[in-house]
């Protein structure tokens, strides 16, 4: 036991110590209270409310079917570029980055200990919630069946 804790010591406080290089960084120009190191929780939070919308006006127009997936994606993005394409644009950038602010939560978490005691059940969950993100992701990946898509369907089936 006195190894493996004080490499888990070891651990923490390496990345601990590099954990505060970008949070100092973004110190300097936006304060302690508008640091988005600090609200990368939130910041998740909001993002998923931009990722429902902008899905749930995609699937308004969404068709599902083999035949019928590919063409719907091709007449969103270029049939309907204002507001087909640039939402699908949204949807996707903003899904990209629930899974960076997500993974970068995880880790300041982890760097600052925040998983011990009363706050294991949030950690499990939010283990769990990351699982729940890639698999929505790889299944949003699908709805597009285009060539690339249709590998990765084959590939993580």
């Amino acid at each position: 036991m006195g190894k493996a804790h004080d490499l888990h010591h070891k651990m923490s406080n390496y990345l601990r110590k590099f954990w505060q290089r970008p949070e100092n960084l973004f110190n300097a120009p936006f304060g302690q209270a508008l640091n988005p190191w600090y609200h990368l929780g939130a910041l998740t939070f909001f993002l998923f409310w931009v990722v429902l919308v902008s899905g749930v006006y995609l699937y308004i127009f969404y068709r599902t079917g083999v035949r019928e997936a590919y063409q719907t994606v091709e007449d969103l993005t270029h049939e309907q570029w204002y507001a087909g394409g640039v939402m699908r644009s949204v949807h996707r950038y903003a899904s990209d980055a629930i899974v960076l602010t997500m993974s970068l939560h995880m880790l300041r978490n982890f760097a600052s200990g925040r998983f011990h005691s009363y706050r294991w059940f949030s950690w499990v969950t939010g283990v769990l919630l990351i699982w729940l993100v890639y698999a929505s992701g790889i299944n949003g990946y699908w709805l597009v069946w285009d060539r690339l898509s249709q590998f990765l369907a084959v590939a993580t089936a």
